[in-house]
């Protein structure tokens, strides 16, 4: 008897805990791109908050919401702002707009060789460039008879997505430029007198920012982590959080406030992206 009654103690505590261990899963989805970010922060924030026990898997950004309008998941985290047959596909089904938050800032540097005497370029510049339609430094101002060599990240890298989408509008980049990743593209500039690319903010020896502008008439604005952090440099844009609203409050919440706070800005920061300003947060 006494066997009986620890086996169905042990089969009780069990089930209880898989019960708890069911309401103590966060689903959380987000863009191909994102991922590492996320796995980071939701690592961190388990250190001190075990549970809910954080699920990330990622997908293509439009997958991610056509996720959340099928209540597939909680909360979904991506690269750009829902678009409105997204929003109107989510609120058919949720009842309403998935309610957003502004998480942190991506951006990046465009890079010439430092004895390149080329100081800005416009978004059209830029295009023209990265697509192969301008080919030799002397089209542009101060530019010498060089031939011109482009560098660029991947469009599965969020660095590469984010210029393909903001200064390509999503068309190819040129057949002949030289896809690298992270330092090994930054040194690559640095090496080649012809050369640009894109990349993080650094400070390397080779290497010099170029000043941004959207158009011709605009100021050129130099890359700094303050002009990125606050979206004076152009070439930036937020992460976005959308959350299913009929999700659970008492998890998704805490864990929001915990990305907007120091804590998780700081690391998003040590991942590649800028932190939002203070007041920014505050606002939302």
């Amino acid at each position: 008897m006494r066997n009986t009654v620890i086996i169905f103690t042990a089969l009780a505590a069990n089930a209880f805990c898989a019960v708890i261990a069911c309401g103590q899963t966060l689903n959380v989805k987000v863009s191909d791109t994102l991922l590492e970010l996320n796995q980071k922060w939701a690592a961190a924030y388990q250190v001190s908050h075990p549970s809910p026990v954080i699920q990330v898997t990622s997908e293509r950004t439009a997958e991610t919401f056509a996720a959340l309008a099928a209540k597939q998941v909680d909360l979904v985290i991506v690269s750009r702002s829902i678009r409105h047959k997204e929003a109107q596909a989510c609120e058919a089904i949720l009842g309403k707009r998935p309610p957003e938050l502004k998480l942190a800032v991506s951006g990046l540097a465009v890079y010439v060789n430092s004895n390149n005497p080329v100081m800005q370029l416009t978004y059209d510049e830029l295009y023209k460039i990265f697509h192969g339609e301008s080919t030799n430094w002397k089209e542009f101002d101060n530019g010498q008879d060089l031939a011109i060599s482009v560098y660029v990240h991947s469009t599965n890298s969020a660095r590469g997505e984010l210029f393909n989408e903001e200064v390509m509008d999503g068309r190819e980049f040129s057949a002949s430029a030289h896809t690298l990743v992270g330092q090994e593209l930054l040194k690559a500039v640095a090496a080649d007198p012809q050369a640009i690319g894109f990349g993080p903010l650094a400070t390397m020896g080779g290497l010099k920012p170029l000043g941004i502008k959207r158009a011709f008439s605009s100021t050129p604005v130099l890359p700094t982590e303050d002009n990125l952090s606050k979206q004076i440099y152009p070439i930036t844009r937020c992460l976005f959080s959308y959350c299913n609203p009929t999700a659970k409050a008492g998890d998704l919440k805490p864990y929001l406030d915990w990305i907007r706070s120091d804590e998780g800005q700081a690391v998003a920061r040590a991942a590649g992206f800028y932190p939002l300003p203070a007041g920014s947060r505050s606002r939302q």
